[in-house]
């Protein structure tokens, strides 16, 4: 399974990646630090699996998701948020 994550906090996507990295067959294909970033990675990548925080600056993870519903094939989104 490809796995994009998209969260502004550094240590909030390391803990991610490290939780995924013990999984067989799971595999961060991309990361973002905003909205705007995860679709531009998403775009390139098509991946299974976004997991998206909601607060982010700029585009949040809310209005993210919403474009992504549009993305072809359609990823799941898991919203992840402290």
């Amino acid at each position: 399974m490809k796995v994009v994550i998209a969260d502004d906090e550094p240590l909030a996507r390391e803990r991610l990646r490290a939780l995924l990295a013990e999984h067989p067959g799971v595999g961060v294909v991309g990361e973002a630090a905003n909205g705007s970033e995860a679709l531009h990675v998403c775009a390139q990548v098509q991946p299974d699996l976004v997991l998206l925080d909601i607060a982010m600056p700029g585009v949040d993870g809310l209005e993210a998701a919403r474009h992504l519903s549009q993305f072809e094939p359609r990823p799941a989104v898991v919203f992840c948020t402290a």
